[in-house]
């Protein structure tokens, strides 16, 4: 009997499908929003996350044993407008004929469910909307226009990007690359990651991670964030940054893609005799002893060193099983020629690695002879003699210059001789000048006394003059 109403029922449910085949197109309508998961990732066992809820009750429409509130199916709108099932069956918390805010999406809350790769439907980064339908009871499909008028649904939209989908609509997609410094890290050595996110003005955290195991979490500020490590290990490290947005709705998840950090010791060394590592290529001083250490070499290999620029030999090594020589103890030659020089070993490479360069200054060359403390040709502080022009003594007005430059110019003068200073015309220097006239005024001035005295006597005689009394007259 059971087997012969299933039969009626499957027979007026396909009725009511070919009625609508015959009808209008179903024009199906949003009657508001489901409820969901803030956000969730495509490859998620759940990927639209671990529940939803519907604000409203399913159409109560009933055909015999067919209805239209038991099950619900969520489908996704894809990039060209259609629709693909994404839940199909979900029978938790049903039958569905009141507004129902908590729905389980776990497999093993809804027997019989189907959960389709939403990755798979997923062709791009973008805003995606989500719909939510009450299907019948027997082949989970979506009411007709016929039978439930409308065909409505309760929708939502989530934003994807990557891998990852948050909840919203409008929510900028981003993207996370990934560096790291130093180049070829060391054992025990300081890592720093720096990722950075685009556009620049997202905000959010960005969390550093070696496969599930996280390393490390910073915050980003103008798009970019930081983090340091010196935990790595000797090996190989994939690591990846994953940015997550404070405001989901504004901004969308992202990842880079992984970022293989090799961690080893160097391929040499050279220390010098504390042990101090030097830099590469360092400058170093002729018998100054060095250690060296090559690594990637063939184990158990003996190797020959020798000096690029010079036919010194130094003592061999062996490699150990690891594939490390060491040279314990390297003499920089006292003849070594100067500039850029390496050792090198033979037979075979050490990984990439060949020689290890050092700078060697030029021999330091001492001056052929001190200066003297004077300069032999500096002048004396004192002059060599008074001027040939100063005057003499004597007030005959003879000067150096009359004597000593008669042969040149004119005797009087004391003109253009090796003691004067006169030049081509003959003339005296300043000094004979004075002396001639001192000589002329001294004359000058007795030839006047004497004139005075002379018309003195005269008047006298002649009665011109007189001292002690008046003049009488002549008898």
């Amino acid at each position: 009997m059971a087997g012969i109403l299933a039969a009626c029922a499957m027979l007026a449910a396909g009725v009511v499908a070919l009625i609508a085949t015959q009808s209008q197109p179903a024009r199906a309508a949003s009657i508001g929003e489901f409820t969901m998961a803030s956000s969730g990732k495509l490859s998620d066992p759940e990927p639209l996350g671990a529940t939803l809820g519907i604000p409203a009750a399913c159409p109560d429409q009933t055909i015999e044993d067919i209805n239209w509130y038991s099950y619900l199916n969520v489908y996704l709108v894809k990039a060209d407008n259609t629709e693909a099932r994404a839940l199909w069956g979900i029978s938790n918390g049903g039958p569905y004929q009141q507004a129902t805010p908590k729905i389980s999406l776990t497999a093993a809350d809804n027997p019989g469910m189907v959960t389709t790769d939403l990755a798979a439907l997923v062709t791009s980064d973008g805003t995606y909307e989500l719909r939510a339908y009450c299907v019948d009871n027997f082949t989970f499909d979506k009411p007709t226009e016929a039978t439930v008028p409308g065909n409505p649904y309760w929708s939502q939209k989530i934003t994807v990007s990557g891998d990852t989908w948050v909840q919203g609509e409008g929510a900028e997609a981003t993207s996370t690359e990934l560096t790291y410094a130093p180049g070829s890290p060391e054992p025990d050595q300081e890592v720093t990651f720096t990722a950075k996110v685009t556009p620049s003005a997202a905000a959010g955290t960005m969390t550093f991670l070696e496969g599930e195991t996280e390393l490390g979490q910073a915050a980003v500020a103008g798009g970019t964030a930081e983090f340091k490590t010196s935990k790595l290990a000797e090996g190989v490290h994939d690591v990846v940054a994953r940015f997550t947005p404070t405001d989901t709705a504004a901004w969308g998840t992202s990842a880079s893609t992984p970022t293989r950090v090799t961690v080893q010791p160097p391929r040499f060394e050279l220390r010098d005799a504390s042990g101090k590592r030097l830099a590469v290529n360092p400058e170093l001083e002729r018998g100054q002893q060095v250690k060296l250490i090559a690594r990637g070499c063939q184990p158990s290999a003996s190797y020959a060193l020798s000096l690029v620029k010079m036919e010194t030999e130094f003592p061999s090594a062996t490699a150990d099983a690891s594939g490390t020589v060491t040279w314990a103890s390297l003499t920089v030659p006292e003849d070594a020629v100067a500039g850029q020089n390496a050792w090198k070993w033979t037979p075979e490479t050490c990984g990439e690695t060949k020689q290890v360069g050092f700078t060697l200054a030029e021999p330091s060359e001492s001056p052929s002879g001190d200066p003297s403390g004077d300069p032999s040709g500096d002048p004396t502080d004192d002059p060599s003699g008074d001027p040939s022009g100063d005057p003499t003594d004597d007030p005959s007005g003879d000067t150096s210059g009359t004597t000593s430059g008669t042969t040149g110019g004119d005797s009087t003068g004391g003109s253009s001789g090796s003691g004067g200073s006169g030049g081509t015309s003959g003339q005296g220097g300043l000094a004979s000048t004075g002396s001639q006239v001192a000589l002329f005024s001294g004359i000058g001035a007795v030839v006047l006394v004497t004139a005075g005295f002379v018309a003195v006597r005269i008047g006298r005689r002649n009665g011109l003059l007189m001292f002690d009394g008046p003049r009488q007259p002549r008898s």
